[in-house]
């Protein structure tokens, strides 16, 4: 199986994306589906967030797609390096492409949606942070 690396998120970069993925459920429905977004996508990147960050040991998060010959077949992967406590492979956890191509339209929407000061009360950051953190989401699905 050929993949292509596309991005790599430091694990503070993960860690800021994490959590305004936290905040998702925040966003009230119909702001959802006015943005064009399926009204299950926030629970379903939510979840797959929380895989992630379950199965990832700390350090740099690589991002990349899996079989990219067809678009419509690709997964996105997304792995770390070799946890200390485990036999020394690097954990790995896949998702569907269409499901994380809304993670980043999501995150934009959620800052919209908290605003400024409930941003940084509720997650730590500001929207410059998690602009900056969330960088690697934005070249991630851009096709070449």
């Amino acid at each position: 199986m050929q993949s292509t690396h596309d991005a790599t998120m430091t694990a503070e970069q993960f860690s800021t994306v994490f959590q305004v993925t936290k905040e998702f459920h925040s966003i009230p429905h119909d702001v959802v589906v006015a943005a064009g977004i399926p009204a299950q996508s926030p629970a379903d990147i939510l979840e797959l967030a929380r895989r992630i960050r379950q199965s990832l040991p700390a350090g740099p998060v690589e991002v990349c797609f899996v079989s990219p010959s067809t678009a419509e077949s690709r997964t996105l992967r997304i792995s770390g390096p070799p946890a200390e406590q485990t036999d020394g492979t690097a954990s790995s956890s896949d998702f569907p492409q269409a499901t994380g191509r809304l993670w980043r339209q999501l995150i934009d929407v959620a800052v919209a949606t908290l605003g400024e000061k409930e941003l940084r009360f509720r997650t730590g950051f500001t929207q410059d942070e998690v602009a900056s953190a969330a960088a690697p989401l934005d070249h991630l699905f851009t096709t070449r």
